[in-house]
């Protein structure tokens, strides 16, 4: 029985990703950092592919390893956004020019500190050791499978996230709350990443449901980004003496043209939340038709319907406390206390 030489060329793929935008990454390039955190979690997203041909306690320590990558870089691509947004803001003059200089100051500062940490995560040294490992992990003579066994995995894969997704977005509810919004951002950008594996592993060239996970992602990745905007604003207001109330003023109008963004984001939402359950549904539906099933090994361990193994996942995920972050992958839910009525603060 032939190996799956595809699931092994998306793993070196992603790999080669990695390491080609790490050496601008480690030299403070802002896309280099965005671009290698992307690709850790594309890597992170194909080493289940390897499942069934690689030892498991192999793949949890290279997952692991490449999970540290992507949380020391988190921080400062997270940073590196929020400043892009103050610049943004700035140059529309939709806000007072001596807030935003306050806030970038502080930022920038913080930026400082954070990239020294991601420095030392990211050594050179380290890369080598993930690469070499990967490498051995993947190595084809660890274990001979047939193609299908790659197609079933990338099945349950995007059934699962589309069943975590659909979860995520009936706990989000009608009404703005930051935290369970970021739940449903995060589960979007899994499902973006495991549809696209599954395209590639069977050369499809429908991109519907790709694009709408991609667009909702942004949409929601941008209300993300605001969030944390105001969070730092009002740290900066906590550093004012109580006399300067200018200062406090112009932070506080500042605060205002940010949550009128979060207001305006979370309408889009709403509108777009309907067509995203159902395609949710349509994906968790096609990974248990015939046609799915027959692309899979027909193995015993391989007949489990991709879907019951979406819905058993999707349970798990809803049995969490609403408390527990939404990901530990470096994508961390606003530090500010989520309420329903938060972006109508004022």
């Amino acid at each position: 029985m032939e190996h799956s030489a595809l699931s092994v060329a998306l793993l070196r793929q992603r790999l080669v990703s990695l390491l080609k935008a790490m050496p601008a990454a480690q030299a403070g390039d802002e896309t280099s950092v965005h671009l290698a955190r992307v690709a850790s979690r594309r890597l992170r997203q194909a080493l289940p592919l390897l499942g069934v041909r690689a030892d498991a306690d192999a793949l949890n320590r290279a997952g692991r390893r490449v999970r540290r990558i992507t949380r020391a870089l988190g921080p400062v691509r997270e940073l590196d956004v929020t400043l892009l947004l103050l610049a943004e803001l700035e140059k529309k003059g939709v806000a007072p020019a001596r807030a935003i200089a306050r806030v970038r100051a502080a930022v920038t500062e913080e930026r400082q500190e954070r990239r020294r940490d991601m420095l030392e995560a990211i050594k050179p040294s380290k890369l080598n050791k993930l690469r070499k490992h990967l490498v051995q992990v993947a190595a084809p003579e660890k274990r001979h499978v047939s193609k299908g066994n790659a197609l079933a995995e990338a099945n349950a894969q995007a059934a699962a996230r589309a069943a975590q997704l659909k979860t995520a977005i009936e706990h989000a509810g009608g009404i703005y709350l930051a935290d369970r919004l970021h739940r449903v951002r995060v589960a979007a950008k899994k499902l973006r990443y495991a549809l696209e594996i599954q395209r590639e592993l069977t050369g499809s060239r429908s991109t519907a449901h790709l694009n709408r996970a991609k667009v909702q992602q942004d949409l929601l990745g941008r209300m993300h980004d605001f969030e944390i905007l105001i969070d730092r604003a009002r740290g900066v207001q906590g550093t004012l003496a109580p006399r300067d109330r200018r200062g406090m003023a112009e932070l506080k109008t500042l605060i205002r043209v940010l949550e009128e963004e979060c207001r305006e984001g979370h309408a889009a939402y709403m509108h777009a939340r309907p067509a995203l359950l159902k395609m949710c549904e349509q994906i968790v539906a096609n990974a248990g038709s015939p046609s799915a099933k027959a692309s899979g090994d027909k193995s015993p361990s391989a007949k489990a319907s991709a879907s019951a193994k979406a819905s058993a996942s999707a349970k798990a995920s809803a049995d969490k406390s609403a408390d527990k972050s939404a990901d530990k992958s470096g994508d961390k839910p606003p530090s500010t206390k989520a309420s329903a009525d938060k972006p109508d603060a004022a």
